[in-house]
């Protein structure tokens, strides 16, 4: 039976997991989002349904654009689970509850204090990171993403752990993890790897002398080199090539180019509001007697990161997710210092919350105004929730923010502080904000008279390049089709009788045709059966 101080740790960890529950979990409706967790889904689905496991596919040609690890774990829940859809999301689920646990065990080992304030900012951490929008978002993405964050933190935490003399288990596993975090992302491993070399180095360079350690880079790079070696005996070093042509793509094209600058907008306007208060923990941190090993993991490892991500000359978004944990656990110290404090100096900040909150809440009857512009404007938005969903999720922000500086304890002050940001994002979750990506083209096909007709084979025909939109549009449909098309083909090559996905500018002569389904939402694509040529009398 646990002792009354085992329950007491017990409880708070089951309320932060049962607050999960409506972060990562929704019955709102779903819909993908093409790129790329549609275009992942794809090739899973492909792979579960039996075709080539080695090559990532676009239809059945080989396109070695990005590694194969992510969708090999997604094709292989979606098997397990008999084909259900919302299993390919299933690894990206499950890793964003690893990098919690992780990131929570980080913040235990590297943040400063007694035992009992560093699980207090381990925990802080975590629901933190929770509640970090960019995190939020993947969290929902059938993409590699979340899984190379995982991953990565595994690593780091292995790391940490190896001790001289120790079971050589997790040194092993420190070594096992470059070469999974390759099959997941491919050269990109490169930046993490480079970011953490001090604290490699200068804290755990006997790690180097420890055939254990060499041991797991071998078996970890096995995989990577099987796969390689298996996919060129198959399609040969051109196509494969493929994987290095790209790197060198992405390095020197101004297609995804944003400037050095990128990260300083895009990590603050996706981490907010908690990336104002990591830049006062980092501040705090500094300042703080740690030892050498939390300094260069805690400070030099996420400045690094940083600098390394926007030296690269391409730049998205879910790259700035490897930071998130990063945030979060600096973001937590200053948290409990603010929640700890008793200085007028930082009381004010209590004001300064409140004023937010009432920002929020006066936006909230803005938008409450049936004719205002605001709720005109939300109302025609394409993939927003509800407004009066939004209207409540900014009327509980707006009061919880307003009651902080009537909150006399720290764990009240906390409360206060995360409880408005939590309900918030849980109902802006259950009204599909990142579940229903693709809302138009999921109401166009979701009636049964339309789901009637799309039962049976269906394939795709293409005949003119496929532009972005064009591109997207195909993956949505592919998805959206029971069989799933394996085939694209040419118009002409579609034979009599078989139906395809096809843009309606291809049709050509259109009595040789027949249109089954042309909703305007699929954006030029119809389903169409070629007519069987007509025999002269």
């Amino acid at each position: 039976m646990l002792s009354l101080r085992g329950r007491f740790r017990f409880w708070p960890a089951a309320l932060l997991l049962a607050g999960l529950i409506p972060l990562l979990l929704t019955a709102a409706p779903h819909s993908p989002l093409a790129h790329d967790a549609g275009y992942y889904s794809l090739q899973a689905r492909w792979l579960g349904h039996g075709h080539s496991w080695l090559a990532p596919l676009w239809f059945q040609e080989p396109i070695f654009d990005r590694c194969i690890g992510a969708q090999w774990l997604m094709a292989l829940a979606f098997r397990l689970s008999g084909g259900q859809a919302w299993a390919l999301e299933l690894p990206s689920r499950l890793a964003a509850l690893l990098s919690l646990a992780l990131g929570g065990w980080l913040a235990l080992q590297l943040l400063p204090g007694e035992a009992n304030d560093r699980r207090q900012k381990a925990g802080l951490s975590v629901a933190l990171l929770a509640l970090t929008p960019l995190w939020i978002n993947y969290a929902h993405l059938a993409t590699q993403d979340m899984l190379l964050l995982a991953v990565e933190l595994t690593g780091l935490c292995a790391l940490l752990t190896c001790e001289p003399g120790r079971s050589g288990s997790w040194a092993l596993l420190a070594g096992l993890t470059p070469g999974l975090a390759f099959l997941i992302k491919g050269f990109m491993v490169a930046l993490p790897l480079l970011a953490v070399m001090p604290y490699l180095v200068l804290e755990r360079r006997w790690l180097l002398r420890r055939p254990i350690v060499w041991l797991g880079l071998l078996l970890g790079w096995l995989p990577v080199a099987a796969w390689l070696l298996l996919s060129m005996q198959r399609f040969g070093l051109p196509v494969v090539a493929e994987l290095w042509q790209k790197l060198l793509y992405l390095s020197g094209s101004d297609v995804y180019s944003a400037g050095p600058f990128y990260y300083l907008w895009n990590i603050p306007a996706n981490t907010a509001p908690w990336i104002l208060a990591a830049l006062a923990g980092w501040v705090l941190l500094w300042r703080s007697p740690l030892e050498r090993g939390p300094r260069l993991l805690l400070l030099l490892y996420p400045l690094l990161l940083l600098l390394l991500l926007s030296g690269f000359r391409t730049k998205t978004p879910y790259y700035g997710l490897q930071l998130t944990p990063w945030i979060a656990m600096a973001a937590a110290e200053a948290v409990q210092h603010w929640s700890d404090a008793t200085s007028r100096r930082l009381r004010r900040l209590d004001g300064v919350i409140a004023l937010v909150g009432a920002a929020v809440l006066a936006a909230a009857l803005v938008l409450a105004w049936p004719d205002s512009p605001a709720r005109q404007a939300l109302a025609a938005g394409s993939g927003l929730p509800p407004v009066p969903l939004l209207l409540l999720a900014a009327t509980g922000l707006g009061i919880s923010w307003l009651l902080v500086p009537r909150a006399v304890s720290p764990r009240r002050r906390q409360l206060a502080l995360l409880l408005g940001p939590w309900l918030a994002l849980a109902l802006l979750v259950q009204g599909g904000l990142f579940s229903d990506r693709s809302p138009a083209t999921r109401l166009a096909l979701e009636p049964p008279p339309v789901q009637a007709l799309l039962q049976g084979p269906i394939q795709a025909a293409a005949g003119a390049p496929l532009s972005g939109e064009d591109h997207a549009q195909l993956i949505l449909l592919a998805l959206a089709t029971p069989t799933t098309p394996s085939q694209l083909l040419p118009p002409a090559a579609v034979a009599p009788g078989q139906r395809v996905w096809i843009r309606r500018s291809e049709l050509g002569n259109e009595g040789s045709w027949h249109v089954q389904l042309a909703p305007p939402a699929l954006q030029g694509w119809v389903l169409a059966q070629r007519q069987a040529p007509a025999i002269a009398p």
